[in-house]
Parts: C-alpha cells; structure tokens; sequence
C-alpha cells in the first residue's frame, strides 16, 4: 500500500506536543515512550464522522501509536468516518483527508499540523512582495510581473487542493514546489530583471 512505507519504522518513539500527547483517549502532557503496542500492520477501524480530536484520541486506543497535535489546530475539524482494515498511518490520513491537516511522520513520530501550507503560504507571501517591490521599482514589467503572479496563484491554489484531498504532500510535490521556487528566485535575482 501507498502509506506503508510510512510507519515501517515505528518502534518505541517520544511523542509529546505543548498541550498533550494522546495516547489510549488520554491527553498527557508530558513525552514519554510510545506503547510497544503500536499496530504497524492493518488492523480494523470503524469510526462514525466526527469532531477530529475525538477521532484522534479514539486512534490513538484503537492502534497504540500517538499523535503529536496542538489540540487548537484540530478545533473546528470533523474527521471522516472510517471503516475498515488500515496500517496505522493510512487510518490517520483517512481521517484527516479533507480537513486541510497534514498528517506526517517526522522524527519517528506522528505528527498532525499545516507544516507544508504555512511554508508554501510564507514563501508565496514573500514572492509576492518581491515581484511588487520590482514592478514599482520599474525593474519588472507589468506583463511579467502578471505572469509570475499566476504562477503564484497556481501553486498557492494547487498545493492547497492536494493537501486538502491527500492529507499530505508527497515528497515528490515537495520537490516540485521547491523547484518553481527556485526558479522564480532566478527568475528574481539582481542582474536578471
């Protein structure tokens, strides 16, 4: 499967947030290591919709892994209802598919947050001022700076839609990304305008 790769290498792991690690429905706030009964392979999940913490925790008792999560980014999200067998990493990005949350798997742990967005987010931001400052400064052409601004919108509109429908983004989309970032930071240097 796709996700499996994903948890091959869980073990016993630290999983700790500012406001709690969940583990077995319990929020704890201090690290401590991860049950040995962490389910790597597929087990059985039947979750009905609901809120996304309560999705998280239930996880957490049902395959023994925790989840790092700021209980505030999950404020507001549903999670999807979930039925059938699933390493624990495909469970987790089943709930999480269609929210806006990234599951991943840093460090040796999991961890739900909008890494990727808020870094595509700050780097679209950041060109975006860039490109205005050359087009004031008459180093830009109003043509160019137009076309480079859809390429912005492009990536702030597509990152977003597959984050949203995957849960993630690949390592392969990643890739992509930085390398219309840097093309656009050539694209930008003195000496090129």
């Amino acid at each position: 499967m796709r996700y499996q790769r994903f948890a091959r290498s869980l073990g016993q792991r630290l999983f700790h947030t500012g406001t709690g690690l969940l583990m077995g429905g319990i929020a704890l706030g201090v690290a401590m290591p991860a049950s040995a009964a962490c389910q790597i392979q597929a087990i059985r999940y039947d979750y009905p919709a609901q809120r996304m913490d309560q999705a998280l925790q239930q996880f957490a008792h049902t395959s023994g892994c925790p989840v790092e999560v700021d209980n505030t980014l999950v404020d507001n999200h549903q999670a999807r209802a979930l039925s059938g067998r699933f390493t624990p990493d495909a469970a987790l990005i089943q709930l999480v598919r269609g929210s806006g949350l990234e599951v991943h798997l840093d460090n040796d742990h999991y961890r739900i947050n909008q890494s990727d967005r808020e870094r595509i987010n700050d780097l679209v931001k950041t060109f975006r001022y860039r490109i205005e400052s050359a087009r004031d400064n008459d180093e830009l052409s109003q043509n160019d700076a137009r076309a480079l601004d859809t390429q912005l919108d492009a990536i702030e509109a597509q990152s977003d839609q597959l984050i949203t429908e995957q849960g993630f983004l690949s390592a392969a989309e990643k890739a992509s990304y930085e390398r219309l970032f840097a093309w656009l930071e050539g694209r930008l240097a003195p000496g090129t305008l």
